[in-house]
C-alpha cells in the first residue's frame, strides 16, 4: 500500500510571481534623507516626522532608516500605537544626547557607556521603572536594526551591550484586575438593551425616525424617503445637502426634534460609532478575546460552523510567529458570540461592499463611512454615562475595555475551579497563572483553597485514635500488638483499657504528659479538646458520652445560626459522626444510645458550651 501511494504523483500548480517587485531601497533612502515618511500599519497609514532630530544628521538618518524598517511587514512596530512608542522613545534618546552626550554624532560614536548613561538619565529624571524599561527597549531595538543594516559601524562593546535591555531594578507590573460581578452584570445588561435597540432600528428601516404614524404628512414622508435614497445611492448624506436641509426645515416646522436627525438617518442603513461600544463589550465578555483582536476582526472571521459552534479567526499581533489564532465559540441567535458576529456582518454588508473593505466593523462616523475603528474614548464615556453605570463604590463608572478580557477570564476561572490546564485558552499556562489568575478578583478563591487545605491537613494530623471492640480485645490480650497508641508496655496498656485515666470523652494515654502543658502538670485542655489530642484513645466504653454530646450538639442548631453553629461545632460534629462512630457496629451504637438516654449524668457541659 505504501509503495503504491508513493508512486502516485499529485498534479501541482505553477507558482506565479509578479514580473517586477518595487525596490524598497529607494523608499528607505527617501525616508533617511527627509526624516519624514508614511507607513501602513494594520491597514492604517501613519506619517512619522523626525525632522525635529537636529544637530546629528548622520545618526538621525541611520535611526530614521532603522525606524522605517521597524514599521515594515514583519518588523517589531506592527501597529500605530507601537510606532508612536518608538518615535517617543527615539525623541527622548535625542534629548538625552543633547543634554549629556553632544559629541555622539553618528552610529560609531554610540558606546555601551552611552547606553548605560541613557538608562541612568531616565531614572534620574523620575521616569517610572517600567516606562524606563519600555523606552530603553525601543531605543535598543532601533540600534539593533541599525547595526544589522550597517554592520561593523557600531563599536564592539556597544554590540555586546545590545544583548540585554537594562541591569537596573524594575517594578513588577501590576496586572489589570477584573471587574466585579455587579459591574459586569450592569455592562452586559446595558449592552443587551442597546443590541435590542439596534436590531429594532434595522428592522424598521421604512419608518420616519421619532415621528408617530398620526403625525406623518405626505410632504414630510417624501422628504424622508428622498434623504434615504441619497444614503442608498451615495452611502452618506451631508449636513449641507439640499435634501437634508429640506427635511430638516420640514421637521422643524412640524415641531419634530432634529438634534439626532443625521444619526437617525444613517443609523437605518449603517452601524454608528456609538453602536460599536455595546457590541464590542458583548463580544469581549462572551469570548474573552483581546480588544485589539476584536477591533481587527475581518469579514471572513467565522470558520468551520458545526454542531452549534463556530471558530472565530483573529490576529494577535503580540504572538510573534503565530499571530493568527482561532477560538471555538457557541453559534446560534444573537445571544451567542457567533450569532452576534453574523448580525454585525449583515448590518455592515452594504457599507463594506461600497468601500470594498474586508474588515468587520465598517461604520459611519464623522459624516463618512470608515472601515476601521477610530478612537473610542468619547463614545465609551458617553455610553456608560447614558446608562448610569456605577462602580463598586457607587461612583460614575469609567470603562476600561482592556479589563473586559480579565472579567471573562475571572468568570471562567471560577467555573473551572482554578484548573490551569482548562483555564489557559489562548495563552500558555505560565501567562494564565501570572496575568489572569494572580489578580485581586479571584483572590478569595485562592484564600478559601488555602484555608480548606490547612483544615484538611489539621484534620489529618489531629485524627483521633479509635479502637473498635475487636481491636481493644486484641490489644488487651497481646499488648505487643499495640501500634499507634500513645502508651506502650503491658502496664500502660492495662491502665489505658481499665479506665483508670478516663476523661470525659476518651481514655487518656497521659493526663500528666499533655501536649498542652509542661510535663508533670495536669492537662489544661478544656471541653472537647480530647478529640483533637494525640494522647486520646476512643473506645466503646466512651460511646454513651459521645452520643450524649452529639445529641447536645445537634440540639444547638435550634438556637444558633447555621454559620455560628458550623464555626463552633462543625469540626467536632464531623469527628464524632464521620470518624468515630463508623468504627463501631450498629448494635454497639444502639446499646450506647440507650445508656446515654437513661443516664443524664453522662454529659458534662461547662458554661462555655452554651455561649454563642
Amino acid at each position: 500500500m505504501t509503495t503504491v501511494a508513493a508512486s502516485v504523483r499529485r498534479p501541482g500548480r505553477r507558482a506565479l510571481f509578479p514580473e517586477a517587485l518595487p525596490d524598497p531601497e529607494g523608499e528607505a533612502a527617501a525616508a533617511i534623507a527627509s526624516l519624514r515618511f508614511t507607513v501602513i500599519l494594520a491597514d492604517r497609514s501613519m506619517t512619522i516626522d523626525l525632522t525635529t532630530l537636529s544637530g546629528r544628521k548622520a545618526l538621525a538618518g541611520t535611526l530614521a532608516g532603522a525606524l522605517w524598517r521597524a514599521c515594515q511587514v514583519g518588523g517589531p512596530a506592527g501597529s500605530v500605537s507601537t510606532a508612536y512608542a518608538y518615535v517617543t522613545a527615539l525623541k527622548m534618546f535625542w534629548r538625552y544626547l543633547d543634554s549629556d552626550s553632544p559629541r555622539v554624532a553618528r552610529l560609531a560614536d554610540v558606546s555601551a557607556a552611552c547606553m548605560d548613561r541613557f538608562d541612568a538619565w531616565m531614572e534620574e529624571s523620575g521616569l517610572h521603572p517600567n516606562h524606563r524599561l519600555h523606552r530603553m527597549s525601543k531605543v535598543l531595538n532601533l540600534l539593533r536594526l541599525a547595526d544589522a543594516a550597517e554592520p561593523g559601524h557600531l563599536p564592539a562593546d556597544a554590540s555586546r551591550r545590545l544583548m540585554y535591555t537594562s541591569d537596573r531594578p524594575v517594578v513588577r507590573a501590576q496586572p489589570r484586575d477584573a471587574y466585579g460581578d455587579d459591574v459586569a452584570g450592569a455592562l452586559r445588561n446595558a449592552a443587551r438593551a442597546d443590541l435590542t435597540t439596534i436590531m429594532r432600528r434595522f428592522a424598521e428601516t421604512d419608518r420616519i425616525p421619532t415621528i408617530d404614524d398620526t403625525d406623518r404628512s405626505s410632504i414630510l414622508a417624501t422628504a424622508h424617503e428622498q434623504a434615504m435614497a441619497v444614503i442608498d445611492a451615495e452611502g452618506v448624506i451631508g449636513h449641507r445637502h439640499q435634501l437634508f436641509k429640506r427635511l430638516y426645515t420640514l421637521r422643524r416646522e412640524s415641531d419634530v426634534p432634529n438634534d439626532r436627525l443625521i444619526h437617525d438617518l444613517h443609523g437605518r442603513r449603517h452601524l454608528l460609532a456609538a453602536d460599536l461600544v455595546p457590541l464590542i463589550v458583548l463580544v469581549s465578555l462572551d469570548t474573552g478575546l483581546e480588544i485589539e483582536a476584536i477591533k481587527g476582526l475581518r469579514a471572513d472571521c467565522l470558520k468551520n460552523p458545526s454542531g452549534g459552534y463556530v471558530e472565530i479567526e483573529y490576529c494577535k499581533r503580540r504572538a510573534r510567529g503565530a499571530e493568527w489564532k482561532r477560538l471555538r465559540v457557541r453559534d446560534g441567535g444573537s445571544s451567542t458570540p457567533g450569532g452576534l458576529i453574523r448580525k454585525v456582518l449583515q448590518w455592515t454588508a452594504p457599507a463594506r461592499s461600497r468601500l470594498g473593505a474586508d474588515t468587520l466593523w465598517v461604520h459611519c462616523a464623522w459624516g463618512r463611512l470608515t472601515p476601521r475603528i477610530l478612537s473610542m474614548k468619547e463614545v465609551v464615556v458617553s455610553w456608560t454615562g447614558r446608562h448610569g453605570i456605577l462602580d463598586e463604590q457607587g461612583q460614575p463608572f469609567r470603562l476600561n475595555l482592556t479589563r473586559l478580557r480579565k472579567t471573562h477570564k475571572a468568570a471562567w476561572y471560577r467555573r473551572t475551579g482554578g484548573q490551569l490546564d482548562r483555564f489557559a485558552i489562548g495563552h500558555s499556562v505560565a501567562v494564565a497563572a501570572n496575568h489572569y489568575a494572580d489578580i485581586p478578583a479571584p483572590r478569595h478563591l485562592h484564600e478559601a483553597t488555602i484555608a480548606d487545605a490547612m483544615s484538611n491537613a489539621l484534620d489529618a494530623a489531629l485524627r483521633p485514635c479509635v479502637l473498635s471492640s475487636d481491636e481493644e480485645a486484641a490489644v488487651g490480650a497481646d499488648p505487643d500488638q499495640a501500634i499507634g497508641l500513645p502508651v506502650s508496655g503491658a502496664a500502660g496498656i492495662q491502665s489505658l483499657l481499665s479506665g483508670e485515666q478516663d476523661v470525659w470523652l476518651a481514655s487518656c494515654g497521659g493526663f500528666y504528659k499533655s501536649p498542652f502543658s509542661a510535663e508533670g502538670e495536669a492537662c489544661p485542655s478544656p471541653f472537647w479538646g480530647c478529640l483533637e489530642c494525640r494522647n486520646a484513645v476512643i473506645t466503646a466504653r466512651k460511646l454513651p458520652a459521645l452520643l450524649a454530646f452529639l445529641t447536645f450538639i445537634r440540639a444547638q442548631r435550634q438556637t444558633l445560626s447555621e454559620g455560628d453553629w458550623a464555626t463552633k461545632f462543625g469540626r467536632v460534629h464531623g469527628r464524632i459522626a464521620g470518624q468515630i462512630l463508623p468504627r463501631f457496629s450498629d448494635a454497639e451504637i444502639e446499646q450506647a444510645r440507650q445508656v446515654a438516654a437513661s443516664d443524664a449524668a453522662l454529659i458534662y457541659l461547662p458554661p462555655e458550651a452554651g455561649a454563642p
